[in-house]
Formats: C-alpha cells, structure tokens, sequence
C-alpha cells in the first residue's frame, strides 16, 4: 500500500479527543458584612423588584437594601460602627470594592467609634468623613441635607467640594454646589429631665421639650447613649414614647428647620421602666 494511503487511514483512524464541557461557575453570594435589628414598626429587606418583610434581626450582605415603613427604624452594626435608618427610608450597600450605603430617600445617621463613616451617595452628593452625621434626602423638592453632628466631613457634588466640622450642615440641590448652612440650636427644659421618670412596663411615657421648630427628632438610647432604642420624627414638642424595655434609658431631641436641616441633639433626660 502506498505511504500516502497508510498515513490517510491512520489519520481517520484516530479517535477524536474527548471534549470536556465545563459549566461556568456558579457566582458565589457577598458574605454579610453587618447585623440588622429593627426597632420599630416594619422594615424590608431585598433588591430591585424583589422585596420581603424582614425578620426583627438578620445580616445584610453588600446589594441588599432595606425599607423601613413610615414609623418604621432599624440598626445596622459594623465592626466599627453603626448605621441608624427610620421614617419611610430607601437604602441599599452597593456591591463594589469599597463599600458605600446609596440613600434613595429618608433619614440615614451613622456614627463611626472608630475609623471612617461608610461613604453616603445620594442623588446630589456624596458624604464621606469621620464622625457622627445625619444626611437626610427627599424626592419632591429634591435636596439632600447634611448634619455634621460630630467630627469632620466632606461633602461633594458635582458642582463643588465643601468640608464641614461637628456643629455645621449643608444643603445640596440638583446640579448646585453644596450650601454650608447653620444647624437648628438644641431644645431644652426636658421633662422628665436629669431626674428620670419611673414608668411601670407596657405603659407609655410622656416626653416634652421647649422649642419652636416644625418637626423633632426623638430618640430613645441606653443609659450609655451607644445603642439605639428608638428613633421617631414628630410635630409640636411633646411625644408619647412606648415603656417596652426594662431598665434605665436616656432621651434627647433634635430640632429639625423648615429646610428638614436636622439640628443637634439635646442634652439627655432619663426614663425608668420597671416591672409592674
């Protein structure tokens, strides 16, 4: 047989190699990065179109958002720190290298005990500093408000870099540069005030403050003032808190301007809930 008719039938003689199909991998989840408790009313948890009621206490993980109902709040631990959402907000962790918190609407106050506040981007500007700081954003006007209550702060948008300091705020509009603007002066005469108000559990407690704002922010804390217990807007200056806890908490109020600029906090008064 010629050589050349070897070679050929030796050629189509060969079995094919084999063909491996490999699946692409399955894309793994982002691991929690925070724990999640609600403190009132109720709160969702998910992403895009795809929302559920959320447990009291879970972890979210970088792409999830929360929404919390009208008089609804919730506490975000880190490691380093604490992020407190409440009244009809929209947030979400966006799944990037560095971790941000993307305020669609609603009121957003971190406190960082120590390093770096995650960064807060919302329509109009971006906030990033080192602190405590309330950055508040509504949809109609569209204006994200600023509240450098403690420590140092940046504020950008597309029209300009400002820097704030504890004690000052700002105001950023669409395609405008931040507004430094002076933050609301605390209120006072607290009642009950340094001397705290004993309240069997289960009944309610009466707060009332000295002032002549539009709204206040209320806020119930534990007698160490490093954890969140409540977290409500109100009108007038007076409020009825919920007796659900045992023990000693302190209170304070801030004043909120006709702007929705968000004052300091008062100094605290105290409330004691005891078993019936």
């Amino acid at each position: 047989m010629p050589v050349g008719a070897v070679l050929f039938a030796l050629l189509f003689a060969t079995k094919p190699p084999d063909v491996v199909v490999r699946r692409p991998a399955k894309p793994v989840p982002p691991a929690p990065v925070a724990s999640v408790r609600i403190l009132d009313g109720t709160v969702e948890r998910g992403q895009g179109t795809s929302w559920k009621s959320a447990d009291r206490e879970f972890r979210i993980a970088p792409g999830e958002g929360l929404r919390t109902s009208r008089d609804g709040a919730a506490l975000l631990t880190f490691p380093w720190m604490h992020i407190l959402v409440a009244d009809d907000t929209a947030v979400g962790l966006t799944p990037s290298t560095v971790l941000s918190a993307t305020l669609e609407r609603g009121r957003l106050q971190e406190l960082a005990t120590a390093g770096d506040i995650l960064k807060v981007v919302t329509a109009e500007a971006e906030v990033r500093g080192r602190g405590d700081v309330v950055v508040i954003r509504t949809e109609s006007p569209a204006l994200t408000r600023v509240s450098a209550l403690r420590g140092w702060f940046r504020v950008k948008s597309p029209r300009g870099t400002l820097s704030l300091d504890g004690g000052q705020g700002a105001v950023i509009a669409p395609d405008s540069a931040p507004e430094r603007v002076e933050l609301p002066a605390p209120p006072t005469g607290l009642n009950p005030g340094s001397d705290p108000a004993y309240v069997p559990q289960g009944r309610s407690t009466r707060l009332a403050w000295t002032g002549s704002a539009p709204r206040y922010r209320v806020q119930v804390l534990s007698l160490e003032g490093d954890e969140f217990v409540l977290s409500r807007e109100v009108s007038g200056s007076s409020a009825e808190v919920p007796g659900r806890w045992l023990g000693t908490f302190g209170w304070r109020v801030s004043a909120l301007d006709e702007r929705g600029v968000e004052g300091a906090p008062s100094a605290p008064g105290f409330i004691c809930v005891v078993e019936k």
